[in-house]
């Protein structure tokens, strides 16, 4: 007679698989326990199995919602093998070891996604026996098996003669932790959001190291498995070039906040969506275009600032063609150089395309989802972010600004091309580090002043961006004078945008001086009424909403 290889159970709720698995613990001669529904589907397909009711002396109990939970199944999970005491104990009681636990859980999530869930609909699907048979496992150090990508592997393991069998075990009881935790946590967020807050996730990804070369054990971590979000990080597909790096993934996250608030910004307020690219560096735009093609989103957003878009990352909402490549590395360039990039990111990529990006090494990442951004690809997850000892949680920046809402307030005349760049300033500033001044002309993004501790102070930042002269300096003996030439062709009729209202009337008149036009702002200072006089008198339209409303504060 040959000798078992051990006693299994097996109980899932999710059957796809589960025979061919069974079937392939029975030809390693493995004794199988199942429960009723999972036994039947067994026995079914031919499958030598024995109810876990004959090992725990009954059957399923309380509309099913008792089944495993018994003292012979967890003495026979939890029985400590190199011990004769326990061993003695479990045949004394006449009790099996258990030695493979192959279990999956109700599918809660599911239900809690259903549109219509009832608290009651959601407890009848809460499993309690699935979680603690896959903990008493880990525990025990048996073979658990908490996920269906995990058979192949396990069979293949024991086929191989269990290698590595300490450090093979202890992997699987990580994942059978991880997958308990995962699941009691949704359950306590769906029962308790304002109170609990958490996240549980499995590396996806590494990087290349962290921000700095010195933080090397980095890398990206996400679990999404229900309703997924297209526009995940984890839906990115990395087609060419160097391995992601930790701010490679910052940037792309920004660019996503970015370009879905452009998307949505001219779906609101203009009814379409247009080509948009965006090119960021070190999580702020350096870029930002619009046009009726991605061309010409691509020509507006390099010539917006063509010194900081050197080593940037850009993002387009449509396909990377040859067309776009080569006016990625060529426009507004001097003489055969081609521009250095970090990555670009598209919909799609086209082989062409690959050729004309690989010369230059850059990262190529692309997703479909990428094609059809509007306002309904927002990102509506909550915000957590980890600090010393605990984390801070807030509602995401779905805000959109819609010029026409009766929370605006309009003084002096503003064009229909002012209110597009108003709108994309606005996209752009409420999704880069406040303090933040926007400028924006016919479509581009031509300075970005972001993360200022004061308001004249960003506007300054802008202006200086508007220009790639390096500045004059000169030193006296006493003083050292620095002196910016602005373009005041390129400033001429530009938009403003401001992430906030202005304190004092320093900041507009400042960007008034330099050629600005018209400014979208919030209102709510006690200045407000002094900060439109001046503008009034300087020729500068203002639209203003509620900072309460429509503050665009990011980033901190």
């Amino acid at each position: 007679m040959t000798q078992s290889a051990g006693n299994a159970l097996i109980s899932v709720f999710d059957k796809n698989g589960i025979v061919e698995f069974a079937q392939g613990l029975a030809k390693q001669n493995w004794h199988i326990y199942a429960s009723g529904g999972t036994a039947q589907k067994l026995r079914d397909a031919g499958v030598d199995v024995t109810d876990i009711a004959d090992l725990v002396g009954g059957e399923a109990i309380l509309g099913h919602r008792v089944v495993t939970l018994s003292r012979e199944v967890y003495a026979g999970i939890l029985a400590d093998k190199t011990k004769a005491e326990d061993m003695d104990e479990l045949k004394r009681l006449n009790i099996p070891t258990i030695d493979l636990v192959c279990v999956d859980m109700y599918p809660l999530e599911e239900e809690i996604a259903k549109s219509g869930a009832t608290v009651h609909d959601v407890i009848e699907r809460t499993d309690i026996g699935g979680p603690t048979l896959l903990r008493a496992a880990a525990k025990g150090r048996r073979i658990v098996l908490s996920a269906g990508d995990q058979r192949e592997d396990v069979l293949a393991w024991l086929n191989a003669g269990k290698p590595d069998e300490a450090d093979f075990l202890e992997q699987l009881a990580a994942r059978a932790e991880y997958e308990v935790t995962r699941y009691t946590l949704t359950l306590a967020q769906y029962l308790n959001p304002t109170e609990v807050r958490g996240v549980v996730a499995m590396l996806d990804a590494k990087t290349k190291y962290g921000e700095n070369p010195q933080q090397a054990e980095a890398g990206f971590y996400a679990d999404n498995r229900v309703a997924v979000d297209p526009l995940g990080l984890d839906q990115f597909e990395h087609v060419q070039g160097m391995q992601r790096s930790y701010i490679n993934m910052t940037d792309i996250d920004r660019l996503l906040q970015m370009i879905t608030h452009v998307a949505a910004g001219f779906e609101r307020n203009f009814g379409k969506v247009p080509s948009i690219a965006i090119g960021v560096k070190h999580g702020n735009a350096c870029g930002a275009g619009v046009g009726a093609t991605l061309v010409e989103a691509v020509q507006k957003m390099l010539e917006g600032d063509t010194r900081a878009i050197f080593g940037g990352v850009v993002m387009i909402n449509g396909p990377i063609d040859k067309d776009v490549a080569d006016t990625l590395m060529h426009y507004a360039m001097d003489g055969e150089t081609s521009r250095l990039l970090d990555g670009v990111i598209g919909s799609s990529v086209t082989d062409e395309a690959l050729e004309a990006l690989s010369r230059n090494k850059l990262r190529v990442v692309v997703n479909p989802a990428l094609a059809n951004v509007d306002a309904s690809s927002l990102n509506v997850a909550p915000v957590i972010r980890q600090v010393r000892g605990g984390l801070l949680s807030q509602p995401n920046y779905t805000f959109v600004a819609d010029l026409s809402a009766d929370y605006m307030q309009f003084h002096g005349d503003v064009t229909d091309q002012q209110k597009q760049d108003m709108i994309l300033g606005w996209a752009i500033g409420s999704t880069s580090n406040s303090n933040t001044i926007t400028l924006v002309k016919d479509g581009q993004v031509i300075g970005n002043g972001v993360g200022q501790q004061d308001r004249v102070g960003a506007g300054q930042l802008a202006l200086t961006r508007t220009t790639t002269n390096f500045p004059a300096i000169k030193n006296d003996g006493d003083n050292v004078t620095v002196s910016i030439t602005l373009d005041k062709k390129k400033l001429a009729g530009a938009v403003a945008y401001s992430d906030s209202f202005f304190p004092f009337s320093d900041g507009p008149e400042l960007l008034a001086s330099a050629g600005i036009t018209a400014i979208l702002t919030s209102s709510g200072s006690v200045a407000d009424e002094t900060v439109i006089a001046a503008l009034t008198k300087a020729n500068v339209s203002i639209a203003m909403l509620p900072d309460s409303v429509g503050r665009g504060f990011f980033g901190h």
